[in-house]
């Protein structure tokens, strides 16, 4: 039953928007990139700057340039193979600048943990309950990846209000936000991944993040997708929350 409203979703994303299915199709594309900023657009009805924390290999930066043409985009992503994916994806979009560094709480090198599934790739180890869960994520490896504040990154890049930060770093939402602590009054939306279980060694879960942002001076707008286990349990959510006016 679950499959089949995930399917549902995709579909009404895929038909009831302007290119439907020739977007989704496109090199890096992707649906759940696709469905997260189709719920946003009911929520954000414009966008002039993206920062993109965990891009991967391009999927949310190509879904945010169609959903928001008028967007600049910066795209961050530490893991030396899936940023050059990640450039590869997104050469003919000239609203995308890649970098090829995480953001965390102080400027410097760590441990990353990549992942043989690159969406599960993060500066903390993959737990064992998500290797039970997700199978597909426990083959990984250590690497050193430069980490920034984004305090200091934000300084050499032009912000053009409304500005969405996005965090997808697989539990280290938090770490990003500490080193961010002058940034945010640049950020109008906020929109990250949080668990209700531990997929990742010591990640804060979502009563924790949740009060985090609060403090910060955001208000809770809505969750626009999530993530279940095979019995139904919800595992992670993608909250979207707002700067309080």
């Amino acid at each position: 039953m679950n499959i089949f409203f995930r399917i549902a979703d995709a579909a009404k994303v895929i038909f009831h928007t302007r290119k439907g299915i020739s977007f989704i199709m496109k090199n890096g594309a992707s649906i759940a990139s696709t469905q997260v900023l189709h719920n946003c657009r009911h929520y954000i009805p414009e966008l002039k700057t993206v920062l993109d924390v965990g891009a991967n290999k391009g999927q949310f930066a190509l879904a945010t340039a169609w959903q928001y043409p008028a967007a600049k985009i910066y795209a961050f992503e530490p893991v030396p193979g899936t940023f050059k994916t990640l450039q590869h994806n997104t050469r003919r979009v000239p609203a995308v600048q890649a970098f090829n560094y995480a953001l965390g709480s102080d400027d410097g090198v760590i441990d990353f943990f990549s992942n043989a599934y690159s969406h599960a790739s993060s500066a903390l180890q993959v737990s064992a309950l998500q290797r039970e869960l997700v199978p597909r994520t426990a083959d990984t490896f250590s690497i050193k990846v430069v980490v920034r504040q984004m305090d200091n990154v934000l300084k050499d890049l032009s912000l053009t209000s409304p500005t969405l930060l996005k965090l997808d770093v697989q539990g280290f939402e938090k770490e990003v936000l500490l080193g961010a602590a002058h940034s945010l009054q640049h950020i109008d939306y906020l929109l990250f991944e949080t668990s209700f279980v531990a997929m990742y060694d010591g990640e804060p879960l979502f009563d924790e993040m949740h009060d985090y942002v609060k403090k910060l001076g955001f208000e809770f707008i809505a969750p626009v997708s999530f993530l279940q286990s095979g019995t139904l349990q919800i595992l992670q959510m993608d909250l979207l929350y707002k700067r309080k006016s």
